[in-house]
């Protein structure tokens, strides 16, 4: 048997395996690769690994660290070498760190189908399933159990094994997650893994990437960029050698995929250069630092998706609408005020959504929930909708766009950032508004409060507005002396 994997990019294609022996073929198959290569499929399809995610698999350095762009593949594949270890290793522990608990789930599920699409000779029983842990137990007559566990950004203390941390450079406590997690392969054959794709020239993930304020030389390294990735790059043999000397926009249109132009003309041109080539973007032209808005965010907000199932309030409530002109969102933010802060409870697009079908939807919400203050955006075509609904519903303000007005609804939401007295829920394209949000001056030098456009022309700050209309600092008496007009459903 004789199986070459490269860790530069190679043509895509299945993994031939040419057997000398019986034995030379069990012992491919006791490998990471071997077995998941051999043995794996999903969604009943043979396993085709990137030549990047074998050279990873390969790696037995007892640190790797990973830059990645977007959908690249590594959630996945971490959760087929825990699979993998936990069937060809007893006792073996996997411990799964994400960014939230949605993605913590994810990594469960991928490897509970991983695991049952096994043949039945190489497949361990699982004992142990649920939304967050799998054991397996042991074939062999010390029926010991291997663990694959997997929970949102915290600390993995007091378990040792493998240790992999998702996504780490979007952590509100990416420091305390990552120094809670060295230990815990000291005393183990463990492996700890940081793989992200970039978040700004800060935090942890960012210092042992680029190594930019000191040297971290026990760690192995690995930098993914899109056009290494058959998912994303039409030619990755030739992607590989011309890509890097092109500029973004030359090698998009040369090698990407229509998905992945298409992601290009959808964001501005810095946040697509983060989230696919490995930029670190420099922290200094944001309002919103990323460490003032990720300690404000959390898993533990369960939002509502319909104003009918929108549950119990305890607190009073308030709202933004920032209207969509003909190629943005209009987008609606609830916020309940509770315990001197403004919790998050809904957030919703409308996307190409007829005016008149927007005003219904909001009647219908300010018929049926107890709202104390709607912050309606009423400059150009928003100025009608506004009208409509204030003459019916006193609790409607109507607002107007302008530096200063910007500059007052952005300064308050900073203060309750700083002051950590809002809780948002971890959304990255909501905490990618806020961050995209640049103070500037006008040529008479008044400040200026914008969110640059794409490459199409669209917004980007649509839902960051509506966010900050919703928790601004009320500044005047409400209209009709702030009674608010509720109509009871069923």
């Amino acid at each position: 048997m004789m199986a070459v994997a490269h860790s530069e990019p190679a043509p895509q294609g299945p993994l031939l395996v040419a057997k000398r022996s019986e034995q030379d073929l069990l012992d491919w198959l006791g490998t990471e690769v071997g077995f998941l290569a051999g043995l794996g499929h999903y969604n009943e399809e043979a396993l085709v690994l990137e030549p990047y995610q074998v050279a990873f698999l390969e790696s037995k350095s007892r640190y790797r660290w990973v830059e990645k762009a977007r959908q690249v593949g590594y959630s996945f594949l971490f959760a087929c070498e825990a699979v993998a270890r936990c069937h060809l290793r007893d006792a073996h522990t996997a411990v799964m760190v994400s960014y939230n608990l949605e993605d913590a789930k994810e990594k469960v599920n991928y490897a509970r189908q991983l695991a049952e699409e096994l043949p039945i000779a190489f497949r361990k029983r699982i004992v142990t399933d649920s939304k967050t842990e799998l054991g397996f137990l042991s074939n062999s007559a010390s029926k010991r159990v291997s663990r694959i566990i997997s929970h949102p950004s915290k600390a993995p203390r007091g378990k040792k094994g493998d240790t992999y941390l998702d996504e780490l450079a979007h952590y509100a406590n990416d420091r305390e997650v990552y120094k809670g997690s060295t230990a815990l392969i000291l005393r183990s054959r463990g492996q700890l893994t940081g793989c992200s794709s970039p978040l700004g020239r800060r935090g942890v993930f960012w210092e042992i990437a680029r190594e930019e304020l000191r040297k971290y030389r026990a760690y192995w390294r690995q930098r993914v960029p899109w056009w290494l990735c058959s998912f994303l790059c039409t030619d990755v043999p030739r992607a590989s050698q011309e890509a890097p000397l092109l500029t973004t926009e030359a090698r998009v249109r040369a090698f990407g995929t229509k998905d992945l132009q298409d992601q290009l003309d959808s964001l501005p041109l810095e946040d697509f250069q983060g989230e696919f080539e490995l930029n670190f973007a420099d922290e200094s032209y944001s309002f919103y630092p990323y460490e003032l808005i990720l300690p404000c965010t959390t898993d533990d907000l369960e939002l509502a998706t319909d104003f009918a199932t929108f549950g119990e309030v305890e607190g009073r409530l308030v709202a933004g609408f920032d209207v969509g002109r003909k190629r943005d969102l209009s987008e609606l933010s609830i916020f309940e005020e509770l315990g001197g802060k403004k919790v998050c409870r809904l957030l919703r697009s409308y996307d190409k959504v007829p005016f008149a079908d927007q005003e219904a939807d909001l009647r219908r919400m300010l018929s049926m929930l107890p709202i104390g203050r709607f912050s309606i955006d009423q400059n150009g075509i928003g100025m009608h909708l506004a009208e409509n609904l204030g003459r019916d519903f006193g609790q409607v303000v109507p607002e107007t766009f302008s530096n200063e007005s910007k500059e007052l609804w952005a300064t308050d939401f900073k203060i309750l950032l700083q002051r950590k007295d809002v809780v948002l829920p971890k959304d990255r394209e909501l905490v990618a508004q806020i961050h995209g949000v640049k103070r500037g001056l006008t040529p008479t030098g008044k400040p200026s409060f914008e969110v640059e456009r794409d490459a199409g022309g669209k917004g980007h700050g649509d839902k960051f507005w509506s966010v900050a209309l919703a928790c601004q600092k009320e500044r005047r008496p409400l209209p009709g002396g702030g009674e608010i007009n509720v109509r009871i459903i069923g």
